[in-house]
């Protein structure tokens, strides 16, 4: 990806598209470029803080461990997106892995450059805080779902959230739903059958298909 298509990117960005032109012509031109295949780790819980990410290809998921050795995808993040900037914020270590979903392009924005944009731009400051807040009710919603709501309901609502952000064929697993879920594969997998089975969705190998939204919505 050359430099003129990075600034598009820019440009569409939701944080970055509030930048004059000459800057995100700067970034495109000044920052690195990194390519992962599927399933590869870009940083790990604990690692130092010292770039801001933003997604240009592919997607990945945002995943904690617990002390077990288990992982639990907590969120996943697409073009457009970025990761790393509250460590870069607040000056600690990688709070969570970030595992790609497929083959992925990343451009690097060092943290110097992230702080220097916050501190020029009032508009640009302001979207990072209201990314952040978004993110942090979408956190919050999680965490009430899974203490309140059955799986299947749960199950439905993330599956039309991704059908609304991707369109009505989604390349996904069952146990990248069963992390995200804080589920069991096996749960998930029955629910899925039963979403099947009423018409809603479609199951295929690594893809849910949507076939009737309204049916998903009902559930």
């Amino acid at each position: 990806m050359n430099a003129s298509e990075i600034a598009a990117r820019l440009k569409e960005a939701r944080l970055f598209r509030v930048l004059p032109k000459r800057i995100r012509e700067g970034l495109a031109n000044g920052s690195g470029v990194m390519t992962f295949g599927a399933d590869s780790i870009v940083l790990y819980r604990g690692d130092s803080a010292e770039n801001v990410y933003l997604i240009l290809e592919g997607s990945v998921a945002v995943e904690s461990m617990s002390s077990h050795g288990r992982s639990l995808s907590i969120s996943s993040l697409h073009v457009g997106e970025v990761f790393g900037e509250m460590a870069v914020l607040d000056g600690r270590d990688r709070s969570a892995n970030i595992r790609t979903l497929e083959p992925t392009s990343l451009l690097l924005i060092h943290k110097a450059r992230f702080q220097a944009l916050l501190q020029d731009s009032p508009a640009f400051a302001s979207e990072v805080i209201l990314d952040l807040v978004q993110r942090l009710r979408r956190a919050d919603d999680q965490i009430e779902a899974i203490m309140f709501l059955p799986l299947k309901r749960r199950l439905a609502d993330l599956l039309i959230e991704l059908f609304r952000a991707h369109g009505p064929e989604l390349k996904t697993t069952q146990a990248d739903l069963a992390n995200r879920l804080t589920a069991t594969r096996e749960k998930v997998n029955v629910n899925l059958q039963i979403l099947q089975e009423s018409g809603a969705i479609k199951l295929g190998r690594g893809r849910v298909t949507l076939l009737d939204e309204e049916a998903l919505s009902r559930i």
